[in-house]
Parts: C-alpha cells; sequence; structure tokens
C-alpha cells in the first residue's frame, strides 16, 4: 500500500467511525427500568396480562380455552400472566377451581413467560392452602390482595401477608387496590422475608416511590391502572412493567409501551397509551363484567359470561350491538 492508499484508507476509517459516533450520540443505550439482581426478578419486567377465568356452557372453568388465550398472548410478546386475580373472578372461584385455573395456566405457558398466581382469599388460612398448591404446581410467584371483608387494618393485613409468604418458598408482591398508600407504613410489610414485590393499581406514584426508597432490600413494582401505565414507567427506576385487564385486547399495545418507556422512547409510547386509553374507557361505560370476557368473544376466544353478582348474561342483540362498536378499537 502507498502512501496515497493509506491516507485515503485511515481517512474512510476515520470518517466511519465518526459516523458510527454520531449514530451513538443520536441513539443513546438508556434504561429507565429498575436493574434487579435477584434471580427471582429475571424475567420480572414488561407487560403481564391478567387473565379472564373462562367458562364452559356448563359453568366449569375451561381449561383447554385457558390455554389458546396464552398461546395468543404469548404471540403478541407478553412477558408473564397474572392468574386469579380481579379479572379472573378469584372470590367467585371455590378453591378447587383456584387449583385448577392455576395448573391449567401453569401447564400453557410452560415456563416460555413467568407466572405469578393470586392466592388472596378471605381467610388467609385458604390463601396459606393456596399458595402451597401455586409451588407445587410450577408457579414463579404468588400474590395477594390484604384482607377482603375482615381485619381490614394494619396488623391484621400483616399477619395476613406473614402466614401466606412464610407457607412457601416462592417471592410474593402485594397487590395495592384502590387505597392509600402510605410509604412510613407500606415499608413495614417488606421486613416479611419473601415479601419481594407490588402491583400497584392507583395513581399515586410518588406515594409508591417514597416507600420504595424506605426498603431495605430489591422489589419489583408494576402499574395495575391501565390508562397510568406510561406515567407510571415515567417514574424512573421505579416500575418494571405493568398489569391490565386490557392488555387481553390489545397486547401488542402494551408491549410496545412498556418496551418503548425502558429505553426512554416516551414521546414514541404517547400516542400508544392514547390509543389504548380509548380502548379502556370504552369499557368503563360496561359496568357489567360480562361485556370484558364478550370482548374476548369478539376476538374468538369465547370466554363465558362473568358470574354474578361481577357479571350479568347478556342478550345475543345486546352483544351484536357491543361488538359493532369495539372492533374498530381493537384494529
Amino acid at each position: 500500500m502507498n502512501r496515497r492508499e493509506f491516507l485515503g484508507a485511515a481517512a474512510l476509517a476515520t470518517m466511519a467511525g465518526l459516523q458510527g459516533q454520531a449514530q451513538t450520540a443520536a441513539q443513546p443505550s438508556v434504561n429507565t427500568f429498575p436493574v434487579l439482581n435477584g434471580p427471582e426478578f429475571q424475567g420480572m419486567e414488561g407487560a403481564f396480562v391478567p387473565i379472564f377465568t373462562p367458562y364452559t356452557k356448563d359453568d366449569k372453568v375451561n381449561g383447554d380455552m385457558v390455554g389458546k388465550t396464552v398461546e395468543r398472548l404469548l404471540k403478541a410478546g407478553v412477558k408473564g400472566f397474572y392468574v386469579g386475580g380481579g379479572t379472573g373472578e378469584h372470590v367467585l372461584l371455590s378453591l378447587a377451581e383456584r387449583k385448577y385455573l392455576a395448573e391449567a395456566a401453569i401447564s400453557a405457558v410452560n415456563k416460555r413467560a413467568k407466572v405469578i398466581i393470586h392466592v388472596g382469599c378471605t381467610y388467609t388460612e385458604d390463601s396459606v392452602r393456596l399458595a402451597r398448591h401455586a409451588e407445587k404446581a410450577g408457579a414463579d410467584w404468588i400474590a395477594s390482595l390484604g384482607p377482603l371483608v375482615f381485619g381490614q387494618n394494619f396488623d391484621a393485613s400483616y399477619y395476613h401477608y406473614s402466614r401466606i409468604a412464610g407457607a412457601t418458598a416462592l417471592p410474593m408482591m402485594i397487590y395495592c387496590w384502590y387505597r392509600d398508600l402510605v410509604p412510613d407504613r407500606e415499608r413495614k410489610f417488606y421486613e416479611i422475608p419473601n415479601l419481594k414485590g407490588l402491583k400497584y393499581t392507583g395513581r399515586d406514584f410518588w406515594s409508591v416511590q417514597e416507600m420504595r426508597k424506605m426498603v431495605d432490600k430489591e422489589i419489583v413494582c408494576f402499574v395495575g391502572d391501565d390508562p397510568h401505565l406510561l406515567s407510571g414507567l415515567a417514574m424512573n427506576k421505579l416500575f418494571s412493567g405493568g398489569i391490565g385487564t386490557t392488555y387481553n385486547f390489545i397486547p401488542e399495545d402494551y408491549v410496545a409501551i412498556c418496551r418503548l418507556a425502558k429505553e426512554g422512547r416516551f414521546a414514541e409510547a404517547a400516542p400508544i397509551q392514547e390509543r389504548a386509553n380509548h380502548l379502556t374507557y370504552f369499557f368503563s361505560k360496561y359496568p357489567n363484567f360480562s361485556y370484558r370476557k364478550a370482548g374476548m368473544r369478539v376476538l374468538g376466544y369465547d370466554c363465558g359470561f362473568a358470574r354474578s353478582p361481577f357479571g350479568q348474561p347478556i342478550s345475543e342483540a345486546d352483544y351484536e350491538a357491543f361488538a359493532r362498536e369495539l372492533k374498530p378499537l381493537l384494529g
């Protein structure tokens, strides 16, 4: 190589290097999600779907339909499933039905995503039984609401969570559903060794942030209020993803919101969140929860009606009118 060729090659290499630097500068590598090191947290981020409990025509839990909905959601890129929670009508299922639902979901997922089994019951010892069953069935995590009817105070809640978390070796998360989260009070729950997560369905993200600062161990937090997913994810390194009912209908949108937010691309995620919120508003016009399950029928997955009093049957004429209005929002 002569001097001219050498200088030409050097110039090209320099130009390529500068172009590479410019591209790197234009697209900085960011991560707005918390970095959690414990093995139990690996894979615990992104969009998690609280699946519906589907029923057969004779009102039995439909295990085959659980498998079909799981496959659809996995293809959409969801990272995990929340089974037997409010969306799954947990308070209207027998313990045997909840165990069967857990087994069906865990089997269908088959280790391809994380599975959180909600085990909260009115009676703490029933929650303990479900927690032990979830561990035996192969769940990754368990979760629980606080006391549902009786014992709605801190001491009773602490005992409730302690009994459930102490029943297995699985990590557990609290499901905080539209109640005040008082940071200095809530942090005390995380003295319980296996308690390592929070599903927060509320809008006071500042309180979650303050509580997180007070907890002296790793915990994972998920946004549980669908319309405010992006707002929660904007709280830098606080939430690791979201869990919400409308993810069942447009999972690709929520997967995209989580992915873009993690990369700091909030301006790109904002119109997707806005579009998703139109769907949330649409369903808010139908207090009968059977209409949410009817939304799955529109997609080709008949999950039956919700059980009473959570839901009531829908006439075929009402379903057809509902479906005509819903379809454009799913496109």
